[in-house]
């Protein structure tokens, strides 16, 4: 899935156009997939697949979401997703998006009835041909709008629902929460295999204390990001694609560094395999493949050290290419 992912830091490569308000926007001919999209996981991609297949009719395909702001519903204090907007984005743009809609989600919409939703907003706005939706979706003031009132009025107003029955993955449905959970502990590999590609974060490399410079393992230091769900602390094996679309196996620690950081902040810290160029300021992504280990303060920087060094080798020799 890293093929796929790649060329997103292009401008000429993006072909998706983002809209981010309620109002000011009109389109006609749509196919619209309908959704949170919190992941782009694989029961998402079945969605997004379906209104593609109707871009050789001459319609475009839209991502319809929501952009959460302050409203009665949610705590959006507490809210963490598996991708930021922007990663959103990415993967949207590389699949081939049109459009996507990223609708205000605040107290007026919460409020809006389902039949309001449809004619002012679907209709009204989008003049959808086809709407594309997973079999339990819901919307409108206490999810009062069912995939039965859509078929109703789309008889009425001329688009064609169609109704996406829940991936699943062993007998396992697959969901957005579902692969919350393996994230929060650290199952990155599983979370992949629901997602369909790996779970990934991206950021602008920045100053750190160096420490790991200091004991001859440099790593490319990143801030996390409010809202962003990031896996438990330890270390990871990681593929790594600079800015530059060049990629390299490396091994990421998410933590707190107790061994030598007694104020507690988490830091994201990666060590690049063969790679000695400074990349400050320039955004990377970071691709998590396996858990190698938990968190663990040692009782000294040599003991800190001799571990790392049997990381790194495991994860050399697992992952790392010929190429590399």
């Amino acid at each position: 899935m890293l093929q796929s992912l790649q060329n997103v830091f292009d401008i000429e490569d993006k072909r998706l156009k983002i809209i981010s308000e309620k109002g000011g926007f009109r389109l006609k001919d749509t196919a619209v997939a309908l959704g949170k999209f919190d992941g782009i996981h694989r029961g998402h991609k079945l969605l997004i697949d379906e209104i593609l297949s109707h871009t050789g009719e001459g319609v475009s395909s839209v991502v319809f979401t929501f952009d959460m702001r302050e409203n009665k519903i949610f705590d959006i204090s507490s809210l963490r997703n598996i991708y930021t907007k922007e990663e959103k984005r990415e993967v949207l743009n590389s699949m081939g998006v049109d459009y996507l809609i990223e609708y205000p989600f605040d107290d007026e919409f919460a409020d809006m009835e389902p039949e309001d939703f449809v004619k002012d907003v679907l209709v009204d706005r989008l003049a959808p041909r086809y709407l594309v939706v997973g079999e339990d979706f819901h919307f409108g003031r206490n999810r009062l709008g069912d995939v039965d009132m859509l078929n109703a009025m789309g008889s009425e107003y001329g688009f064609k629902v169609i109704s996406i029955s829940k991936a699943a993955d062993h007998g396992d449905v697959i969901s957005a929460t579902r692969i919350r959970e393996e994230i929060k502990l650290g199952n990155v590999d599983t979370a992949a295999d629901y997602l369909g590609h790996p779970y990934f974060i991206r950021g602008e490399v920045v100053h750190g204390r160096e420490l790991g410079r200091t004991i001859g393992i440099p790593t490319a230091n990143l801030l996390p990001e409010a809202g962003k769900l990031y896996p438990e602390t330890g270390v990871y094996a990681v593929k790594v694609e600079l800015q530059d679309h060049s990629s390299y196996t490396g091994i990421t620690n998410i933590g707190s560094n107790p061994t030598v950081n007694s104020g507690g902040n988490v830091t994201i810290e990666t060590n690049i395999f063969e790679f000695y160029r400074m990349i400050y300021g320039e955004e990377i992504h970071v691709y998590f493949l396996e858990r190698v280990r938990g968190e663990v303060k040692f009782s000294s920087l040599e003991a800190l050290r001799e571990q790392m060094d049997k990381d790194i080798q495991y994860v050399k020799e697992k992952y790392l290419t010929d190429t590399e």
